[in-house]
């Protein structure tokens, strides 16, 4: 719905709504001149104001690329209590997601692209993730409410780049999916059966490139059971999201939110290293 019909739904001016969007408060998506929001999130946010919660303020942060410097640097010194304090001043006034896409993504891009030049060796870069690994697992939670759906997020065999796939799962969670995160390197029919069991609605999995995405399609392809719908009592089959460099979290986010279907479907989607 737009963000006018919102305010309306909400029982408040629209300069109002539109000061929760600018907030974080209600997530929307810009439209040309305008702001779509998801009707479920609309509704969240009633059912919050009518327990008498009033929506808090998030801060806007101006130098993300100050504090992903810094954050860079911590990893680069293998400085963990650092770069966790530079996590923990954002903690609980910005989302987890702008976290991994404005400070973790961009300095473990830079942690890489030092690798490739030679000026960090592959034991560094290895250091950084697996802080980075903490340092997520101690930001994300699940939040109160009805959850969207069921995930289940893997990455397909001969993929060892966890974190991807930590940082998709972690998301998801924030957005109120009930995740399901089984790491990396795991073969799809493991995968398939999981997801069955737990009646999933969505398979997320992460890949770092191109032909690893078309590998992992078709062999879900060839893998998928013929009929679905009797196994576990599922109705449909869960979509499947496959990410490959290209997109953010962000992207994934909403196209998780997007409607089921019964086809596998390939979506891109950036794997950060």
């Amino acid at each position: 719905m737009q963000l006018r019909e919102a305010a309306d739904a909400l029982g408040v001016h629209y300069q109002t709504a539109y000061g929760w969007v600018r907030q974080g408060v209600l997530p929307a998506r810009k439209v040309g001149r305008g702001y779509e929001v998801a009707q479920e999130d609309v509704a969240r946010l009633a059912a919050s104001r009518a327990r008498g919660s009033e929506p808090s303020r998030q801060i806007r942060v101006r130098d993300w690329s100050g504090i992903a410097g810094r954050f860079f640097a911590a990893l680069s010194d293998g400085a963990e209590t650092r770069a966790r304090a530079e996590l923990s001043r954002l903690a609980g006034a910005v989302s987890l997601l702008d976290l991994c896409e404005q400070v973790i993504v961009p300095a473990l891009r830079r942690i890489g692209e030092e690798w490739l030049a030679g000026q960090l060796s592959i034991a560094h870069e290895h250091r950084a993730s697996a802080i980075c690994e903490r340092l997520i697992a101690l930001h994300a939670s699940q939040p109160s409410g009805r959850p969207r759906g069921v995930a289940v997020v893997a990455t397909p065999p001969g993929e060892r780049h966890s974190l991807p796939a930590l940082m998709a799962a972690a998301c998801l969670r924030e957005d109120h999916w009930l995740v399901h995160h089984l790491a990396a390197d795991l073969p799809v029919a493991e995968v398939l059966a999981l997801s069955a069991d737990a009646r999933a609605d969505l398979i997320v999995m992460s890949t770092s490139t191109t032909a690893a995405a078309n590998r992992a399609r078709r062999d879900f392809e060839a893998a998928r059971p013929a009929d679905w719908a009797g196994m576990a009592g599922m109705v449909a089959p869960p979509r499947l999201l496959i990410g490959v460099p290209g997109q953010t979290l962000r992207d994934l986010v909403l196209l998780a939110r997007g409607s089921t279907g019964n086809d596998i479907q390939t979506t891109p989607r950036r794997t950060e290293q």
